[in-house]
């Protein structure tokens, strides 16, 4: 899949955990995923940096990838894993915590990357680091951020936009959310309502 290039100042970092923060990283109104916000090299580094999901030796390790060869193909890994972990998340958002393809092939990608990774201790306690020597290593921080989240209570939060394909965790009460932001998506379906009132009553 090609992507299109999005130019925009800034990222969002409403997912509420890094990995949906990653998945997020898509501009679209109608769940459609084909507009890129990290499709040039330059504006991935630009999200990494701000992710909060990478360490500083490992920014830095990014940025010392200078071949356009080697950052297109790791741009086209880093879009397919984003697409498989949207697949296993937006499935569990809507149906529930049951088995489903896309899981289980991260599930055996997650466990070859343990195979690689080391354990090191972290402010929260100790958390999975991918070897860096590793050609994968990349691949494999993306994974262990997934799994954390698979494993984490606050999955039962998990939520997806009723209008676009971002993926939230709904930490409200009540009802709680519906839209990935109220002042973009949620405006936008009162809009739709409204204009579609008035087609009626017209």
């Amino acid at each position: 899949m090609g992507w299109a290039v999005i130019k925009q100042n800034s990222f969002s970092f409403l997912g509420g955990h890094p990995t949906l923060d990653f998945i997020n990283t898509v501009v679209d109104q109608d769940k459609d995923r084909g507009c890129s916000s990290i499709a040039q090299w330059e504006r991935f580094l630009e999200w990494v940096s701000a992710s909060g999901m990478f360490t500083d030796v490992q920014i830095k390790a990014f940025h010392q990838i200078v071949s356009s060869a080697e950052q297109e193909q790791l741009l086209k890994v880093i879009h397919k894993l984003r697409e498989k972990e949207y697949a296993v998340l937006s499935d569990i958002a809507m149906n529930g915590f049951q088995p489903n393809k896309p899981l289980l092939e991260l599930e055996s990608k997650i466990k070859e990357a343990i195979g690689r990774a080391s354990l090191s201790a972290a402010p929260e306690g100790y958390q999975w680091q991918p070897d860096m020597a590793q050609k994968l290593w990349i691949e494999d921080a993306f994974l262990f951020s997934f799994e954390q989240l698979l494993r984490s209570q606050e999955l039962k939060k998990l939520k997806e936009c009723g209008r676009c394909s971002w993926l939230f965790l709904d930490k409200g009460r009540g009802r709680g959310r519906r839209w990935c932001d109220m002042s973009t998506c949620g405006n936008r379906a009162k809009l739709a309502t409204f204009r579609n009132r008035a087609r009626e009553e017209g």
